[in-house]
C-alpha cells in the first residue's frame, strides 16, 4: 500500500511539474528534482547561492511571508525573475540552495533516512491581494499672473574712427619761449656797455611776443580710434515663464517651459499636474 500511495505522489509531482516546465525528477530528496524542500530535518545547515532571499513581487503592508528554500537550476537563480511564476514562487522570499550541498548532503540524508518524507507537491499559493490607491482627483485653477523671464543682456562693444578739434587760439607758450632766447641773442648784438644790456632785454621781450602769436588764431583737427559699447537684449523666447496661482488659500508658484492659459491643472496637494 505504502509503494502505490508513493507511485501516486510521484505521477502528481511529474505532472504539476509539467505544467509549470520545470524540470522535476520524481520528488524531493532525489536527484534532479527541482522545487520547493524541506530542510527542517537535516542536520546540517543548507549552504545557499545567495546570503539574502529573492522577492520578486512586493506584498501588500501588513502580510508577511516566511521564506522558502528551493533547488532550482543555476540559470534558473540568476534570472529569477524570468522563471519565479514555474515555481509560484514570485510573491515569496526565496533561498537557493547550491547544488552541491542538495546532491551531497540533501539527497544523502533521505536515502539512509528510513523515514523520508513524502514527495513535495507543489501548489499554487493564493493570489496576494493587490492594493490599488484611488485615483488621483485634478483640480482646475485660475492663474492669477504670468512673468516671461529672459536671460541678463549682452554687452556689444565696437571701435570706431573720430575726429577731434583742438582750439590753437590761446597764446604758443613754446613759441614764446623759444621767441624770447632768439630775441635775446640778437639784441645782445646791438649796442655796448649799458645799452647793449637794454637791446638784449628788448630784444627777448620783443622775441618772445612774436614767439607767442606764432600759430596763433586757428584749430587742428585730428583722428583716433575711441571704443564704444551697449547692451543689448537677448534674442528668442524667454527662458522660462513664472506662474502664480492660488489653492485653497495659499499662493503657488511654479516655472514653466511654456505659457500656461487662464488656467493650471493641479492635485490636492496644489501640485501642477498635465
Amino acid at each position: 500500500m505504502r509503494r502505490l500511495l508513493c507511485a501516486l505522489a510521484t505521477i502528481g509531482v511529474s505532472s504539476i511539474a509539467s505544467a509549470g516546465d520545470v524540470a522535476v525528477s520524481i520528488s524531493a530528496g532525489q536527484p534532479g528534482f527541482y522545487g520547493r524542500i524541506d530542510i527542517g530535518s537535516v542536520p546540517q545547515a543548507p549552504q545557499l547561492v545567495y546570503a539574502e532571499p529573492v522577492v520578486i513581487r512586493s506584498v501588500p503592508a501588513g502580510v508577511v511571508r516566511q521564506p522558502i528554500y528551493l533547488h532550482v537550476p543555476p540559470g534558473h537563480s540568476k534570472h529569477w525573475w524570468k522563471h519565479c511564476a514555474k515555481y509560484h514562487a514570485c510573491d515569496q522570499p526565496v533561498y537557493f540552495v547550491q547544488e552541491r550541498w542538495y546532491n551531497d548532503v540533501y539527497v544523502t540524508y533521505y536515502r539512509n533516512n528510513a523515514y523520508a518524507p513524502a514527495p513535495v507537491v507543489a501548489v499554487a499559493p493564493a493570489p496576494a491581494y493587490a492594493y490599488s490607491p484611488p485615483p488621483e482627483r485634478f483640480y482646475e485653477v485660475p492663474v492669477t499672473s504670468v512673468r516671461a523671464i529672459v536671460g541678463a543682456p549682452e554687452q556689444r562693444c565696437w571701435v570706431e574712427r573720430q575726429q577731434i578739434v583742438e582750439d590753437t587760439s590761446g597764446p604758443n607758450i613754446p613759441g614764446a619761449i623759444v621767441g624770447g632766447v632768439i630775441g635775446g641773442v640778437l639784441g645782445h648784438q646791438v649796442g655796448s656797455g649799458r645799452g647793449r644790456d637794454v637791446a638784449t632785454a628788448g630784444g627777448a621781450v620783443a622775441g618772445a611776443a612774436i614767439g607767442a602769436n606764432v600759430g596763433r588764431g586757428g584749430t587742428q583737427v585730428y583722428s583716433q580710434d575711441v571704443q564704444r559699447c551697449t547692451n543689448v537684449a537677448r534674442p528668442g523666447r524667454p527662458e522660462y515663464w513664472e506662474v502664480t496661482y492660488r489653492f485653497r488659500g495659499v499662493v503657488h508658484r511654479v516655472q514653466m517651459t511654456a505659457p500656461p492659459g487662464p488656467t493650471i491643472t493641479v492635485n490636492g496637494h496644489g501640485e501642477p499636474r498635465a
